[in-house]
């Protein structure tokens, strides 16, 4: 297990180092300049041109790339706002735990009402219980973010004046961009759930367990639902890390201060440093969120802990 672990965090570098080449590349050919975003358009061309020079924007592409992985992925550095001419790192630090507080709930929303809607509808296949909840789901699976958080603050905020439309500090405040956040994840938690339930209470052991006289409470409980947990363990650990990214959106229609709304407004003004230091916190992140999903089958199925030995 061990020597599973790592190997699997020295695979982190190579991992980001090809998520840096491709962010950095799409920034390189984006238009626009960052020295006139960040100066101004009435800035006088010396300025520019010294402003280019400070932050090496003249260099070529692999010269600029290359210095950039040397500092960020040797040295930890990953440079300086354009803007605001703070450290990438503390901006980000600063805004990170918002991010993971809303990707965590989110989640954990979607396993608490997904993992049961799954096994009850597994139970109940074909049922009318089953069919409501397959066509919510496929809806919320189907329903952009975006156009969620916009529907529930119409609703809850300007028709009926419950819950304030912005803001992520009190209970009310979280309670929309969680559950816009977690509607998609919900969904395929749900679906992949009654999938895996469904193929595991088929199996002869599971009609074995019914005919020594077994309550059903303790068959699904106790042995379907442990047999089914590997790839319903998959897709919360995939859900999580893409939670991480897809809280931008959400982020910026509930103006919370995360790092999704900070990349927003960095590539507005053009400061790549910020964009390309968030994609990589959000990458790092998400492999060590895989990597624990990993490490959770050998805990959930002994066979797998076995191969890992």
């Amino acid at each position: 297990m061990l020597k599973y672990t790592i190997r699997r965090l020295i695979l982190l570098v190579p991992v980001l180092a090809g998520v840096a080449l491709l962010v950095f590349t799409l920034l390189y050919i984006t238009p626009g300049d960052p020295a006139r975003m960040a100066l101004g358009e009435d800035a006088p061309q010396e300025a520019v041109e010294q402003f280019r020079k400070n932050y090496g924007l003249d260099d070529p592409f692999f010269v600029q790339f290359g210095r950039y992985c040397y500092k960020a992925l040797i040295h930890g550095d990953i440079g300086n706002s354009y803007v605001t001419k703070s450290s990438v790192s503390e901006e980000i630090l600063t805004r990170f735990p918002t991010t993971l507080k809303l990707a965590f709930w989110a989640v954990v929303l979607g396993v608490a009402l997904g993992l049961p809607f799954g096994i009850i509808c597994a139970i109940r296949q074909y049922s009318i219980f089953d069919s409501v909840s397959m066509v919510l789901a496929l809806i919320g699976v189907a329903m952009p973010n975006f156009w969620l958080g916009v529907l529930l603050i119409l609703l809850f905020s300007v028709k009926l004046n419950w819950l304030p439309p912005s803001g992520f500090t009190t209970f009310a405040e979280m309670a929309m961009p969680v559950f816009t956040l977690s509607g998609g994840t919900l969904a395929v938690i749900t679906r992949m759930t009654r999938s895996s339930m469904l193929e595991v209470i088929k199996s002869d052991y599971v009609r074995t367990a019914r005919a020594k006289g077994q309550r059903e409470s303790l068959i699904i409980w106790r042995h379907a639902l442990p047999n089914a947990l590997i790839p319903i363990l998959t897709i919360v650990g995939m859900q999580f890390g893409g939670l991480l990214s897809g809280a931008i959106l959400t982020e910026t229609v509930f103006s919370i201060p995360g790092v999704g709304r900070l990349m927003v407004e960095s590539i507005k003004m053009r400061d790549f440093p910020v964009v390309q230091g968030g994609v990589l916190y959000i990458a790092l992140v998400f492999c060590f969120i895989n990597l624990a999903v990993d490490l959770l089958y050998a805990w959930v199925d002994p066979r797998i802990k076995a191969k890992y030995r």
